[in-house]
Parts: C-alpha cells; structure tokens; sequence
C-alpha cells in the first residue's frame, strides 16, 4: 500500500518536472534573441534585366525615396554619404543632419525617429571591423539607382531591430568587384519642394485636406496601420536570374 501511494508521488512529481521543463525551454526558446539576418541579393541589374517597378501613390514620397535623394544631393555629401561600393551609406555628421537634412527632407528632426524609420524599413547596420563600420544598407537600396525604392516595404512590426550578426555580415568591397554598380543615370525620384519651385513646379495651394494629408506623410510615420491605403505591389513573385544570393555563413 505504502509502496503503490510512494510510486503514485513519484510519478506525480515526475510528470510536474517534465511540464516544467517543457516550458521552461519553450520560454526560452521565445526569449533566443533574433540575429540580424544578412543573406542578401544583388539588384543592381534588376530593372535592366527586365525586373517589374510598379509605382503606387506614395512611392515618390516615402522615407527610402526621401533618403535616397538626399544621399544623390552633393551639398550633404560633408554630412551623409555612399560608401565607395555604393550599396551602404554612413552619417559623417548627426548634428548637421538633423539641423539641415532632416527638416528639409523629412519635415523633423529627431534622429532617433529617423534611426527607428530606418528599421521600420528594414535597413541594416554594419558592426564588423573596417571601413563599413556603422554603416546601413539594404539590398534595393543602392547608389544610382533610386528607381529601386518602390521595391522597398515596411517589415512586420517588431522585427525592425535584431542582435548584431558581425560574421554574417555581406563584404561589400568583395562583391562589388564581381558586381560592380553602373551610373544609371536616373534621377532622385523624390524632390523636395524648394527644389520643385526653383526648377518652375509651382503647385497651386493645398487644400486644408491636401495639407493636413502632408503633415501626416511628411516622415512617413512608423505604424503600419497608417498605411492601409497603400495598393500592394505585386512584383518578384519569384526572383529574376540576374538577381545574385550572397550569404557568409558563421
């Protein structure tokens, strides 16, 4: 009797360390941190090849169009610039950043709203060793080729920002000797407005609904359900041949 209730215990006490252990390794396994993942392709001959750029109505305003004509701009070229590779850029001057570039381009100028928009956007920073080091890219974003922008969406809130992944990290010196990016000769697709009443583009004045529709898009805010509006874009159902997979394994 004795012996049936001491078995009985202990293999009630079994089963409770079980589950417990069970969930202890799920917690864990939902609280692994999420490394940065640096597979990337090359674009730079997407369109060339034929790839598909459909526009939608806010493609020639959003945050990657808005960055990318101020990376094309020489004037802030003492502030923001490409990396001689073309497919990352650095900041060489946050306060004159957000002093001249931001309040021109983006209508704000708080930089850790502008660093947050950037992992709203799926960019990625570079921690490895070298001349990249703090550097940001992504794989439709490059030198010369703004066109490539409006293949660029927001990422799924709260995966913008990962752990570091320094040994993964693409050589961008390395691949742009194999693939080296061409002058296109296209031009920034966003132009900001000064710029749009020097070059004639006078615009007649907005609507209060116009207006107030500007201060809501002017830096593209972060939350995804503001843009419910947008049309969804159809495009690389299956990646071109042109488009190259690079990834360094740890």
């Amino acid at each position: 009797m004795n012996l049936s209730c001491n078995n009985g215990e202990w293999a009630s006490a079994f089963f409770d360390s079980a589950t417990a252990a069970e969930e202890a390794a799920a917690e864990a396994e939902h609280t692994l941190p999420r490394y940065a993942d640096h597979t990337y392709h090359d674009f730079s001959t997407y369109i060339k090849d034929g790839g598909r750029i459909e526009k939608h109505k806010k493609s020639d305003r959003n945050f990657p169009a808005r960055l990318h004509a101020i990376l094309s701009d020489e004037q802030y070229s003492h502030i923001i610039a490409w990396m001689p590779h073309g497919r990352a850029w650095k900041v060489l001057n946050k306060k004159l950043l957000v002093d001249e570039a931001l309040p021109k381009f983006f209508g704000q100028s708080k930089f850790a709203s502008f660093t947050r928009q950037l992992s709203g956007w799926g960019f990625k920073r570079l921690h490895q060793t070298g001349p990249d080091f703090g550097c940001y890219y992504h794989e439709c974003f490059l030198r010369g080729h703004p066109r490539l922008t409006v293949l660029m969406r927001r990422i799924s809130p709260g995966r913008g920002k990962a752990t570091p992944n320094m040994h993964s990290e693409p050589d961008f010196y390395s691949i742009a000797k194999q693939f080296p990016l061409h002058a296109t000769g296209e031009k920034p697709v966003f132009l900001p407005k000064s710029e749009g009443r020097r070059k004639g583009k006078v615009k007649s004045s907005p609507t209060a609904k116009e207006s107030a529709a500007s201060q809501v898009t002017s830096f593209d805010p972060l939350p995804v359900s503001s843009h419910n509006d947008l049309e969804p874009l159809a495009v690389m159902t299956s990646a071109p041949h042109s488009v190259n997979q690079f990834h360094v394994s740890n």
